[in-house]
């Protein structure tokens, strides 16, 4: 299975394709889709939706993993974080693939084994588990942290929606 692994934000969008199953799992590619903030937010969506249609195009995932909504303490973030999850969703769909959502604590928890390890926690052990050479950016790593989550629980209990 080929599993897009997505951390939406509106200025640094982590994303990550990767192929396996719950006992191997390699990365295909991974990055972000950067913003500019001097963008208008309409401007910054289009640009993760056509960045989102070219990795669709070029990787041919078999479906969408992403972070569940959670709480915001900042309205604007919070508003801004539902308006790419929605651009995301939308495309990914667009294409026909289905979409599994996970909770934070469920992602931290499947790939640190902690439900509220902190970032570096989560980078560690990304990269550890898939034999990368290099740390990723944080939203890489959590791009990469949703994919496997998907991959660890796709035959055993989840969260799809």
């Amino acid at each position: 299975m080929r599993v897009l692994g997505v951390d939406p934000s509106l200025r640094s969008t982590g994303y990550a394709v990767v192929d396996g199953d719950r006992n191997r799992q390699q990365v295909v590619e991974y990055g972000l889709i950067r913003t500019r903030s001097s963008e208008p937010i309409e401007q910054s969506l289009a640009q993760i939706a056509d960045s989102l249609d070219n990795i669709l195009r070029q990787h041919q995932p078999d479906c969408l993993a992403i972070e569940d909504i959670y709480t915001a303490r900042n309205n604007r973030v919070a508003l801004q974080l539902g308006h790419v999850r929605g651009v995301v969703i939308l495309v990914c769909r667009r294409s026909g693939l289905p979409a599994a959502q996970y909770s934070a604590t469920r992602i931290k928890e499947t790939v640190a084994g902690y439900g509220r390890a902190g970032k570096e926690q989560v980078q560690y052990m990304v990269k550890r588990t898939l034999g990368l050479t290099e740390t990723p950016p944080q939203d890489a790593a959590d791009a990469l942290a949703a994919a496997l989550t998907h991959l660890f629980w796709q035959e055993g209990p989840g969260e799809d929606s």
